[in-house]
């Protein structure tokens, strides 16, 4: 795992760590910024906003607003980089990378059984294993490219392809293996925080798949083979969910951290049929776990802290370019934006 330039390296320090990303915060975009671009006349505009912060050299590159994604794909990679130079444990900072893996083995795991267009496979190539690598890995499970954890997640999509292609079986049984992998380590690591904060976003996961399997209208045996194990929320939670009516449900949610994201979460789902709001306070939930902690400065906390204030500054420019490439109205951009970090 990891792809850090040589296991030889001495790691870095917390502290030395921990100080690097406290400049590094100090540049995040303000609310007030944010602001501005979702407020700006056209996407030209919203990207002159942008021109004003660290972004600059990257806004200078671009021939077009069109091309944002390029701008917003560099940023990430460098703040990849920059992760594995000053992590004092990448085992524990891959973790938070790992999705885009995932997501990777879910793009070629389609294509493998579905077909369609192998040029511009929407492939992300910051995850903690190469592209190329990957789909070598994929290819031919026995080459050891990829991890043990990797393989047998690769292995068991392929029986349940043998049986029947479902795309969301492809996607429930990749989700399921790489939370088993990421609760393994963090036990094994014994690192509170990592644990914590994937705890929540399983639990998280598991009302929005609740919600979902509620509007399809669906019995309880559909969500159970949607729910990912190692959640607070029991199973009987669930079960007893799915009979019950919202307000109940809501009733049920306020004895638990997430009382607020189903109140307001399950309003507004039960107003306008989609899990945009949901999907909004859930981010917001996770960045504010990791928000009140970001001040250990012997632990890791700070430094995943600055990599998912990143991400969630990349999706909130990338929210704001697509409406403004659309002409949204500010107010419906708004809508969808997130809370920011500084």
């Amino acid at each position: 795992m990891g792809s850090r330039k040589d296991d030889m390296m001495p790691q870095p320090s917390y502290e030395y760590g921990v100080a690097r990303v406290r400049v590094l915060e100090t540049k995040l975009l303000t609310r007030e910024r944010i602001e501005r671009m979702a407020d700006a006349p056209s996407a030209e505009e919203a990207l002159k906003v942008l021109s004003e912060t660290s972004y600059a050299p990257l806004v200078a590159e671009l021939v077009s607003p069109y091309e944002y994604d390029e701008l917003l794909s560099k940023e990430m990679s460098r703040v990849r980089t920059f992760i594995d130079e000053i992590s004092p444990d990448p085992a524990i900072t891959d973790l938070f990378f790992l999705k885009y893996d995932f997501h990777n083995l879910k793009v070629l795991l389609k294509y493998r059984y579905l077909g369609g267009q192998d040029e511009g496979l929407p492939l992300v190539q910051i995850g903690t294993i190469p592209v190329e690598i990957l789909r070598k890995g994929v290819d031919d499970p026995e080459s050891g490219l990829l991890p043990p954890f990797m393989v047998n997640a690769v292995r068991r999509v392929d029986q349940a392809c043998a049986l029947k292609i479902d795309p969301q079986k492809i996607d429930i049984l990749l989700d399921l293996a790489m939370y088993d992998h990421i609760f393994e380590v963090c036990r094994r690591k014994r690192n509170g925080f990592a644990l914590g904060y994937f705890q929540m976003q399983v639990d998280l996961l598991n009302l929005r798949s609740l919600l979902r399997a509620k509007r399809l209208g669906q019995g309880f045996d559909f969500l159970k083979e949607m729910l990912i194990p190692h959640g607070s929320l029991n199973v009987s939670f669930y079960s007893r969910a799915m009979e019950q009516p919202y307000e109940q449900l809501i009733k049920e949610a306020e004895s638990t951290p997430y009382g607020k994201v189903m109140a307001e979460g399950v309003q507004d789902f039960l107003r306008t049929g989609t899990l945009t709001a949901f999907e909004r306070l859930m981010d917001d939930f996770l960045l504010n776990y990791v928000k009140a902690l970001r001040y250990n400065p012997f632990g890791i906390e700070a430094i995943v802290g600055y990599l998912l204030a990143k991400e969630n500054e990349i999706k909130l420019i990338r929210i704001i370019m697509v409406g403004k490439i659309n002409n949204l109205p500010a107010e419906k951009i708004r809508e969808r934006l997130r809370d920011v970090y500084v």
